[in-house]
C-alpha cells in the first residue's frame, strides 16, 4: 500500500513539474539500486548474456534498469495531465515510422512490445493516428494498487486490461472489429509459453499475442521503445508479420514466436540497460536445456 500511496500523492504534483520528479527519479533509482542487493544481483544475472558475459558492463546497464524503473513511476504519475499530441511532437522519435502506414489500413492488429524504455507511452501515441486500442497488462496485488495503475494508464485513450480471461476476452472482441490490441511479450506470466531461443538462452516467451493473430488473421507489429534522456522515448518500428495458418497451430505459434524473439533479442543485445526486468528472467522463464 506504501506504493499506491506514493503514487497517489504523487500524481497531483508530477504533472504539473514533470522535470522536476525526472530528475529525482534518478536520484530514487540509485539509491534502490545500493540498497537492494538481491534485486542488483538478478538484474546483472539478466544482463550478462546481453553484455556478452562483460559484468562491469553489466553492472553499468544495471543501474540505469534501476533508473528507468524509478522514471516508469514518473510516467504514470503524470499520464493524466499528458498531452498525447504534445508528448508525440516533443520527446517521441519514430525510427522506421513509415511501417505505421499499416495503422491507416482497415482490419485488426496487435503490437508487440517489451519491458524497454516505456512501450506504453509509445502505443499511446497511437490514438493521434485515429486507432484506439486495448492493452494487456501483468495483474498486479493488491486490488486497490491495480486498479490505480489501470486507471492511470487508461487516462489518455486507451483501454488498458489485467490478463486475465476478462482482458483476454477484450482483446478478441477488440481483435474481431478491427482494432488495435497491444500486448508486451516478453515475460510468460500465465506459465503457458513457447520455447524459443533468445539471446543465446532457452526461454519461455508469452503465447497469447500469436494465438490471438491465428485466431483473428492480425497483423503483428513489433515496436520496442528505449528511453533517451530524462522524458523522451526513442521508438523502433520493425517490419510487420503475419501468422502462418497451417494443419499445425502449435508449430504456426512457435515460428511466430521465435520470429518475435529474433527481434527482441537484437533490441535487447543494443540497449541492454533498457529492459526493466527485475525477477530472475532466465531462471523464471526456462525452458529445457540453456
Amino acid at each position: 500500500m506504501v506504493k499506491l500511496f506514493l503514487l497517489r500523492l504523487g500524481v497531483p504534483l508530477a504533472g504539473r513539474a514533470p522535470w522536476l520528479f525526472y530528475r529525482l527519479a534518478v536520484v530514487v533509482g540509485s539509491i534502490a539500486w545500493h540498497v537492494q542487493p538481491a534485486r542488483r544481483r538478478r538484474v546483472i544475472s539478466n544482463l550478462l548474456p546481453l553484455c556478452n558475459g562483460d559484468e562491469s558492463r553489466a553492472r553499468r546497464s544495471g543501474i540505469e534498469v534501476f533508473r528507468h524503473v524509478a522514471r516508469y513511476y514518473v510516467d504514470l504519475a503524470t499520464m493524466p495531465r499528458l498531452d498525447i499530441t504534445r508528448f508525440e511532437r516533443d520527446h517521441l522519435r519514430l525510427v522506421n515510422g513509415e511501417r505505421l502506414k499499416l495503422l491507416d489500413k482497415p482490419g485488426p492488429l496487435i503490437v508487440l512490445s517489451a519491458h524497454t524504455g516505456n512501450p506504453e507511452l509509445a502505443v499511446q501515441a497511437f490514438t493521434n493516428r485515429g486507432r484506439a486500442f486495448v492493452a494487456l497488462v501483468q495483474p498486479l496485488d493488491p486490488p486497490a494498487l491495480a486498479n490505480y495503475l489501470l486507471a492511470l494508464r487508461s487516462s489518455t485513450g486507451g483501454a488498458f486490461y489485467e490478463a486475465d480471461l476478462r482482458g483476454v476476452r477484450a482483446c478478441l472482441d477488440a481483435l474481431r472489429d478491427g482494432k488495435l490490441v497491444a500486448i508486451i511479450g516478453d515475460r510468460d506470466i500465465q506459465g503457458t509459453g513457447v520455447c524459443v531461443d533468445l539471446c543465446g538462452r532457452r526461454v519461455k516467451l508469452p503465447r497469447g499475442p500469436f494465438e490471438l493473430a491465428r485466431r483473428t488473421n492480425a497483423a503483428l507489429i513489433p515496436i520496442l521503445a528505449a528511453r533517451d534522456g530524462m522524458e523522451d522515448q526513442v521508438v523502433f518500428v520493425e517490419e510487420p508479420f503475419c501468422m502462418s495458418v497451417t494443419d499445425d497451430p502449435e508449430e504456426d505459434v512457435r515460428l511466430a514466436a521465435q520470429h518475435w524473439a529474433c527481434i527482441l533479442g537484437r533490441h535487447l543485445f543494443r540497449f541492454p540497460g533498457q529492459w526493466k526486468v527485475l525477477e530472475d528472467y532466465w531462471t523464471v522463464h526456462a525452458c529445457g536445456e540453456s
